[in-house]
Protein backbone atom coordinates (compact mmCIF):
# COMPACT_ATOMS: atom_id res chain seq x y z
CA UNK A 1 0.00 0.00 0.00
CA UNK A 2 0.89 3.83 -0.63
CA UNK A 3 0.52 6.18 1.54
CA UNK A 4 0.43 9.66 0.16
CA UNK A 5 1.10 12.49 2.51
CA UNK A 6 -0.84 15.91 2.38
CA UNK A 7 0.65 17.83 -0.57
CA UNK A 8 -0.90 21.63 0.68
CA UNK A 9 -1.01 22.40 4.35
CA UNK A 10 -4.43 24.09 5.78
CA UNK A 11 -4.51 27.54 6.72
CA UNK A 12 -5.94 27.42 9.64
CA UNK A 13 -3.42 24.63 10.50
CA UNK A 14 -0.70 27.43 9.56
CA UNK A 15 -2.39 30.09 12.02
CA UNK A 16 -2.50 27.84 15.15
CA UNK A 17 1.17 27.23 14.65
CA UNK A 18 2.73 30.10 14.01
CA UNK A 19 4.51 31.81 17.16
CA UNK A 20 2.38 34.27 18.37
CA UNK A 21 5.59 36.13 20.43
CA UNK A 22 6.39 37.48 17.28
CA UNK A 23 5.54 40.63 15.60
CA UNK A 24 3.08 39.33 12.84
CA UNK A 25 2.39 41.79 9.44
CA UNK A 26 -0.74 43.71 9.68
CA UNK A 27 -2.86 40.74 6.98
CA UNK A 28 -1.41 37.69 8.94
CA UNK A 29 -2.76 38.98 12.24
CA UNK A 30 -6.02 39.64 10.56
CA UNK A 31 -6.48 36.08 9.16
CA UNK A 32 -5.81 34.98 12.74
CA UNK A 33 -8.11 37.12 14.21
CA UNK A 34 -10.73 36.44 11.80
CA UNK A 35 -10.26 32.30 12.25
CA UNK A 36 -10.52 32.74 15.96
CA UNK A 37 -14.13 35.44 15.68
CA UNK A 38 -15.55 32.47 13.44
CA UNK A 39 -14.77 29.85 16.13
CA UNK A 40 -15.85 32.52 18.92
CA UNK A 41 -18.80 32.83 16.77
CA UNK A 42 -19.76 29.48 16.08
CA UNK A 43 -19.93 28.54 19.88
CA UNK A 44 -22.65 31.20 20.28
CA UNK A 45 -24.56 30.00 17.59
CA UNK A 46 -24.79 26.64 18.70
CA UNK A 47 -27.69 27.96 20.61
CA UNK A 48 -29.16 28.91 16.87
CA UNK A 49 -30.64 27.33 13.96
CA UNK A 50 -28.12 25.78 11.63
CA UNK A 51 -29.07 28.11 8.95
CA UNK A 52 -27.64 30.83 10.48
CA UNK A 53 -24.35 30.25 10.82
CA UNK A 54 -24.00 30.98 7.28
CA UNK A 55 -25.88 34.27 7.15
CA UNK A 56 -23.12 35.76 9.41
CA UNK A 57 -19.28 36.42 8.07
CA UNK A 58 -16.70 37.67 9.80
CA UNK A 59 -15.89 41.25 6.81
CA UNK A 60 -12.69 42.42 7.93
CA UNK A 61 -10.28 43.58 10.75
CA UNK A 62 -8.28 46.66 10.68
CA UNK A 63 -6.71 48.98 13.76
CA UNK A 64 -8.56 46.57 16.42
CA UNK A 65 -11.85 46.98 15.11
CA UNK A 66 -13.27 43.82 14.21
CA UNK A 67 -16.49 43.81 11.53
CA UNK A 68 -19.56 41.17 11.55
CA UNK A 69 -22.13 41.11 9.22
CA UNK A 70 -25.08 39.10 10.02
CA UNK A 71 -29.06 39.89 9.37
CA UNK A 72 -30.32 43.09 11.34
CA UNK A 73 -31.93 40.86 14.32
CA UNK A 74 -29.02 39.05 15.08
CA UNK A 75 -26.55 41.66 14.84
CA UNK A 76 -28.71 42.83 17.53
CA UNK A 77 -28.61 39.77 19.82
CA UNK A 78 -24.59 39.45 19.19
CA UNK A 79 -24.07 43.22 19.86
CA UNK A 80 -25.53 42.81 23.40
CA UNK A 81 -23.29 39.98 23.68
CA UNK A 82 -20.26 41.71 22.03
CA UNK A 83 -17.87 42.26 25.31
CA UNK A 84 -17.90 38.55 26.12
CA UNK A 85 -17.26 37.51 22.23
CA UNK A 86 -14.40 40.32 22.52
CA UNK A 87 -13.01 38.45 25.73
CA UNK A 88 -13.60 34.87 24.35
CA UNK A 89 -11.63 36.45 20.90
CA UNK A 90 -8.71 38.05 23.04
CA UNK A 91 -8.08 35.03 25.00
CA UNK A 92 -8.29 32.42 21.69
CA UNK A 93 -5.28 35.32 20.59
CA UNK A 94 -3.58 35.22 23.91
CA UNK A 95 -3.40 39.08 23.80
CA UNK A 96 -5.31 42.02 23.44
CA UNK A 97 -5.85 42.55 20.26
CA UNK A 98 -9.43 43.26 19.12
CA UNK A 99 -10.47 46.38 20.84
CA UNK A 100 -14.38 46.84 19.60
CA UNK A 101 -16.87 44.57 17.47
CA UNK A 102 -19.02 46.17 15.09
CA UNK A 103 -22.25 44.66 13.83
CA UNK A 104 -23.53 45.68 10.38
CA UNK A 105 -26.86 44.34 9.02
CA UNK A 106 -26.84 42.06 6.00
Amino acid sequence: MIYFKEMFTRIGFILKTTPRRSKSSEPLLALQVRQVAKESLGKILREYPEDLDKKIKVKSFKNGVLVVIAPSLLSAELHTRSEGLKKDINKGLAKKVVEKIRFRSS
